[in-house]
């Protein structure tokens, strides 16, 4: 009797990114199970850069970083812990409050620009409003509100807009002003449901700014009030759009602009204010940016959405879109999506309390009192980055036939040799990994002679492949892909299996 003829297919890397949606037996093979580390791109996925210590010693937990531009472009960082504003633009240990004695260090802030200057207000919800003019720190000085119950603020066609804890109630300035009166713009009457404003948002509804951006106030009960227009004091440039029904929103950070459009997030997932006002409620979590991995957001926000923390970035130079999920008071991990692909993957390692820009770079808070520098280097303070994929489980084009697995090839580029753990699972039964993987020593070595994990190969950037052995039988197959390293960024380009096809069972 004829013996079966092996045979060898090609898998693509997870480019497809983290799937917590579909069922394990129809997922793509392109997407992945876990994908933690490992940032998805069109044709590779990457082990994720490290990050670094800038700003050391602050007294407490950095619970804000306010990002300032000024006027010539020029970015300035500014931490909040403990009760005082720190100066984060330069790297320092143990840097003066230059603003002390704050009752809470949970901020909310907005930069507008005057024939005066460029300010930014902050607002904490317990303290008078701060605002800063490029050189000092001062009391923002208006009337109207309780000024020390201010939480949130927006910048809305020139115009400073905030509101009050536990308040239906907006407030708003004169155009292009910093101080003076304010006037209240009540909604208590449309929003029906009741709760409080917890944030406000503009939403470039033409693709830029002008006169057709329109106002976005969202409840803590999940109705988000549409207004467009330039001026809330005259019927005649201002009116309601509508109200929509959205999952209730997660946080006071839980709005941030992106290109023309808004990013909300919420308890049916991240959301565009472009594609969930437009849909059913019941419809959400289909146009969700999130749906991919939407239960895994709405576990996190059961388990979590009352922790601080919540926070959205979008991080161009990595062309990330970073949703940070607090894990506890210390902890986080972050939702990161391609901004290009829109697919998703998880990053562990990283315990921000909150995020910031400096000069376009991203940083984030911690509770050691630290100000981190992102995506820079290849490892986290001296901590090696743990990449780990479970990709797709795979028929291989024959799903009836059981399959005789003999070997893996991944395939990876990098400035060396990866450090690669690998477990074989089959059908559809997910095995806790059996062996670990270790940094790679920087040391010469011949492919095919030394061992893996041990050697690196040359300098550049190169290609590592290597046939490793499996065993196992079953119809659907999955390899889970585990690195570790601390001088290197390797990318996965994709995966040869080798295997002899059975009879049909």
């Amino acid at each position: 009797m004829a013996r079966a003829a092996a045979r060898s297919v090609s898998v693509p890397a997870p480019v497809g990114g983290w799937n917590a949606r579909d069922a394990l037996a129809d997922m793509p093979a392109t997407d992945a199970v876990i994908l933690d580390n490992w940032f998805p791109g069109t044709d590779r996925v990457t082990l994720r850069r490290g990050s670094a210590a800038h700003v050391t010693g602050l007294p407490g937990p950095v619970e804000s970083l306010l990002d300032y531009v000024a006027a010539d472009g020029t970015g300035e960082l500014w931490a909040v812990a403990d009760g005082g504003i720190y100066d984060a633009r330069a790297a320092a240990a143990g840097p003066l409050a230059t603003v002390s004695g704050l009752s809470n260090s949970r901020f909310q802030s907005v930069q507008i620009q005057t024939a005066g200057g460029k300010y930014l207000l902050a607002v904490n919800g317990a303290d008078a409003p701060r605002l800063y003019d490029g050189s000092s720190w001062s009391t923002a000085s208006f009337t109207g509100p309780t000024v020390a119950d201010l939480v949130w603020c927006n910048l809305h066609q020139r115009r400073l807009w905030f509101g009050a804890r536990d308040s239906l109630t907006a407030w708003y300035l004169g155009v292009n002003a910093i101080g003076g009166t304010a006037t209240a713009f009540p909604l208590g009457g449309i929003a029906s449901l009741g709760g409080y404003v917890m944030a406000m948002g503009t939403w470039s509804r033409d693709g830029g700014a002008g006169s057709d951006d329109v106002a976005l106030f969202l409840t803590s009960e999940g109705e988000a009030i549409v207004y467009q227009g330039t001026d809330p004091s005259d019927a005649a440039t201002w009116a309601l759009v509508g109200v929509f029904r959205i999952g209730k929103p997660i946080g006071r950070r839980c709005m941030i602009k992106m290109g023309a459009d808004l990013v909300m997030i919420t308890q049916d997932g991240y959301v565009f204010a472009s594609s969930i006002l437009s849909v059913d409620r019941s419809q959400s979590q289909r146009v969700a940016l999130s749906s991919q991995i939407n239960a895994a957001v709405n576990e996190a926000v059961r388990e979590h959405g009352g922790l601080p923390g919540w926070q959205a970035l979008a991080y161009a130079g990595g062309q990330m879109l970073i949703f940070n999920v607090p894990t506890s008071a210390a902890t986080a991990v972050q939702h990161v999506f391609n901004t290009n692909t829109r697919r998703p993957c998880r990053f562990t390692g990283i315990d921000a309390l909150c995020w910031g820009l400096l000069g376009g770079h991203a940083h984030f808070g911690t509770a050691d009192g630290r100000v981190c520098r992102f995506d820079t280097g290849t490892d986290d303070a001296g901590t090696a980055i743990a990449g780990d994929a479970l990709q797709a489980f795979s028929y291989f084009r024959m799903p009836g036939r059981v399959k005789a697995f003999k070997r893996v090839r991944p395939i990876f580029q990098s400035a060396q040799a990866p450090a690669v753990a690998l477990d074989l699972n089959l059908d559809f039964q997910i095995q806790a990994p059996t062996a670990a993987a270790v940094p790679a020593a920087n040391a010469a070595g011949i492919w095919g002679s030394s061992k893996w994990g041990q050697f690196a190969w040359g300098g550049g950037t190169q290609t590592f492949k290597g046939w490793r052995e499996v065993r196992g039988f079953g119809h659907a197959a999955s390899l889970r892909v585990r690195v570790v390293s601390d001088t290197a960024r390797p990318s996965w380009l994709s995966t040869d299996w080798l295997f002899l096809p059975g009879g049909i069972v």
